[in-house]
């Protein structure tokens, strides 16, 4: 069979239904629509993220000690969040995205809000180097209640408050962890230094991750990981991907191109097996057009 053969099926799809001529075609072109897209998409989202963070590195540090402790950096974040300077004013610039992390640093607003407050706290310390996760407090019904944050000091997941500016501490100074403020006493205690604090954000109940928002399947998915993988929520920052919009593209990009890589193959053994049409592939072109060009170079 010869290269032009090859490169031109249409000469055999004339022989097909009307049907899968259609089918085949559609096909094809949604293949490469979903490549493109794929590919769009990935690229998009590799600027859009890096631009971000880009950002906020520079913000982090015009606020955070270059060689500081993991302490005093995080001091340093609540001290510019208890600053309030001035930011945008939602009223005249829109309402702001609340998962935005470049809009939530600039708005005034979504900084009083406890789960925008630790968004922009977890983004403007990881662009400084710490380790941190997203930790929701819970009530009686499962629903999220407060939201703080984890920060890795050494080798302690200590609790951050963003919204309330504070870092949970005891009588001595010594930072807590989510399992001192389990204890009540410790709780009331930590929770008595800091001004207008909700006695009722307690730590009884608490999830990186609030599964239970997916209807239907949530809370046995849940239930399942809890009891196949106990330690599940510790072994990956969860909280990263849905807070941060910059990456969803690339996300989005990942199942597309295997999608159309999927329709390609399909498509591919469909058509040969079943009609005999045969499609040049990119690399044998590009090995066919190498072949010429050294043929007349010759």
């Amino acid at each position: 069979m010869t290269t032009e053969q090859l490169s031109s099926p249409e000469t055999r799809i004339n022989s097909l239904s009307r049907k899968n001529c259609r089918l085949l075609i559609f096909s094809h072109y949604l293949n490469r629509v979903l490549l493109l897209a794929a590919v769009v998409l990935f690229l998009y989202g590799l600027g859009s993220n890096y631009s971000t963070r880009r950002y906020l590195k520079g913000f982090s540090d015009a606020i955070v000690p270059l060689e500081g402790s993991p302490e005093a950096k995080s001091e340093a974040l609540l001290g510019w969040l208890r600053e309030e300077p001035d930011r945008r004013n939602p009223a005249t610039r829109g309402t702001g995205n609340s998962r935005d992390p470049v809009g939530i640093v600039q708005d005034t607003r979504l900084l009083k809000i406890c789960g925008s407050a630790s968004n922009a706290f977890i983004n403007l310390a990881e662009a400084a180097g710490l380790r941190t996760r997203r930790l929701l407090l819970l009530d009686a019904s499962g629903g999220t209640n407060h939201v703080v944050v984890e920060v890795k000091w050494d080798e302690r997941w200590v609790v951050v408050d963003p919204s309330f500016r504070s870092v949970f501490r005891d009588h001595s100074g010594r930072a807590l962890t989510r399992e001192d403020l389990r204890n009540p006493e410790i709780f009331r205690e930590a929770t008595s230094r800091i001004r207008n604090y909700n006695p009722t954000y307690t730590f009884d109940h608490t999830v990186h991750i609030h599964l239970t928002r997916i209807p239907v399947l949530g809370s046995p998915l849940r239930q399942a990981l809890n009891f196949l993988f106990p330690t599940w929520e510790e072994l990956v920052n969860w909280g990263y991907l849905p807070e941060n919009p910059s990456i969803w593209p690339i996300v989005v990009s990942l199942p597309l191109f295997l999608l159309g890589i999927f329709i390609r193959l399909i498509v591919f053994r469909y058509s040969r097996g079943q009609f005999g049409i045969e499609t040049v592939g990119f690399r044998r072109r590009l090995m066919e057009t190498g072949r010429v060009l050294l043929h007349k170079s010759a």
